[in-house]
C-alpha cells in the first residue's frame, strides 16, 4: 500500500500530464481570416469569430462545368479544429465538417462524406480541400 505523500505525488503528476495534454478550449486568433481568395470564381473559405463561442464558416468552392460547393454555417472549437454539424441528406446522419489549421492553411474533412451531397453540385467535394490563408479579418 502506498503512503499518503507518495500517493499524492503520483496523483499530482498524473494531473499535470492530463492538463498538459488537454487541448485548448478556444482557438488561436490566427485561424480567423480568409483562405483562398474572396474574388468571384476563386475558392474561398472565410472563418470568423462570433458570439457565444461560435465560429462562422462561409465557403464557396468551384469545380468543373460550373459545379460549386457553398456552405454558410456556424461551428464550435473542438480540441484542435472547428467542428460543424449541419443538415445531412438523412436526419439520422448529419453533415459533420471539420476544419483543421496548420502552417497558415485550412484542411477540410467531410466525416462519412455526408456534407458534399447537400452543399455541393455533382462534381463538388469538401473532403481534403486544402487552401492557404489569404488575409486576416479586420474589424
Amino acid at each position: 500500500m502506498l503512503r499518503y505523500p507518495r500517493a499524492m505525488a503520483r496523483f499530482a503528476l498524473s494531473c499535470g500530464v492530463i492538463s498538459a495534454t488537454s487541448a485548448p478550449t478556444h482557438p488561436n486568433k490566427s485561424v480567423f481570416g480568409v483562405y483562398g481568395q474572396l474574388t468571384p470564381g476563386h475558392d474561398s473559405i472565410q472563418v470568423t469569430e462570433k458570439s457565444h463561442d461560435r465560429i462562422g464558416v462561409n465557403l464557396k468552392l468551384y469545380y468543373s462545368n460550373g459545379h460549386t460547393c457553398q456552405l454558410n454555417q456556424d461551428g464550435r472549437w473542438s480540441g484542435d479544429h472547428v467542428a460543424i454539424v449541419a443538415e445531412g441528406l438523412d436526419a439520422n446522419r448529419p453533415c459533420k465538417l471539420n476544419l483543421f489549421f496548420e502552417n497558415r492553411r485550412v484542411l477540410l474533412k467531410d466525416e462519412d462524406f455526408q456534407c458534399a451531397p447537400v452543399y455541393c453540385g455533382t462534381r463538388g467535394k469538401l473532403d481534403n480541400v486544402n487552401l492557404p490563408k489569404f488575409s486576416s479579418n479586420r474589424k
